[in-house]
C-alpha cells in the first residue's frame, strides 16, 4: 500500500507538471487580451484611414474621421506601450513545437519585432504630422498641448512615413496570417490554443 500510494503521489506529480508545462505554452491572458484588442483596433484604423482619404475636404464628414482615426491611433500607442512593458516582464512562450527549423523560427521572431517596431512608429509618426499642422490633436474632443509648429513640409514629411509604414504593417499582418494557416496545417489547432482567452 505504501509504494501504491507513491507511485500515485508520483504519478499526479508527473501529470500535474506535464499540466503545468502545457499551460505555460499558452501566452498569458492580459498578453492574449492586449492582442486581440490591438488585432481589432488596428484593423479598423486601417480600414478607417483608407476610407477617409478618399473623403471631399475641408467637410465636417472628414474632420469628424480625422479626429477619431488620430484619438483611437492614440489610444493603439497607449495599448502597445502597455503590450511592450509586459512583453518585456513576460517574455512569449517557447514555441519549438511550432517551428520546423531554426530558419523559421529567427523569421518569426524577425517579422514581429517589425509587427511591434510599425505598431509603435505608426501612432508617432501620425502624432508628429498632426502636431506640424494648422489644427491641434483632439483626444475624443479634447485639444492637446502641440509641441510642434505650423509646417507643411514637415507635416506632409511625417504623414508620409506614417502612411509608408501603415502599409507595411498591412504586408506583416497578411505574413502573419498565411503564418497562422501554415500552423494549422502543419501542428494542428496549437498555434490558436496558444493565443486563445481562457
Amino acid at each position: 500500500m505504501g509504494r501504491s500510494h507513491t507511485v500515485n503521489v508520483a504519478a499526479a506529480i508527473a501529470g500535474g507538471g506535464r499540466a503545468d508545462a502545457a499551460r505555460s505554452e499558452r501566452y498569458s491572458r492580459p498578453a492574449v487580451i492586449l492582442h486581440w484588442l490591438m488585432a481589432v483596433l488596428l484593423i479598423g484604423q486601417i480600414g478607417m484611414g483608407l476610407y477617409m482619404v478618399e473623403l471631399p475636404k475641408r467637410t465636417p464628414e472628414v474632420a469628424y474621421y480625422y479626429n477619431l482615426h488620430k484619438s483611437l491611433g492614440l489610444v493603439a500607442l497607449m495599448l502597445i506601450a502597455v503590450r511592450l512593458a509586459w512583453r518585456w516582464r513576460r517574455p512569449p512562450p517557447a514555441s519549438p513545437e511550432l517551428h520546423r527549423s531554426a530558419l523559421l523560427e529567427k523569421l518569426a521572431q524577425a517579422s514581429h519585432r517589425l509587427l511591434y517596431a510599425c505598431m509603435l512608429l505608426i501612432p508617432l509618426f501620425g502624432l508628429a504630422g498632426s502636431s506640424f499642422g494648422k489644427y491641434p490633436v483632439k483626444f475624443f474632443g479634447y485639444a492637446l498641448p502641440q509641441f510642434g509648429w505650423e509646417s507643411p513640409l514637415l507635416q506632409g514629411l511625417f504623414r508620409q512615413v506614417h502612411a509608408a509604414v501603415a502599409w507595411l504593417l498591412c504586408a506583416l499582418i497578411v505574413l502573419h496570417l498565411l503564418a497562422v494557416v501554415y500552423h494549422l496545417v502543419t501542428s494542428g489547432g496549437d498555434v490558436l490554443r496558444r493565443m486563445s482567452v481562457r
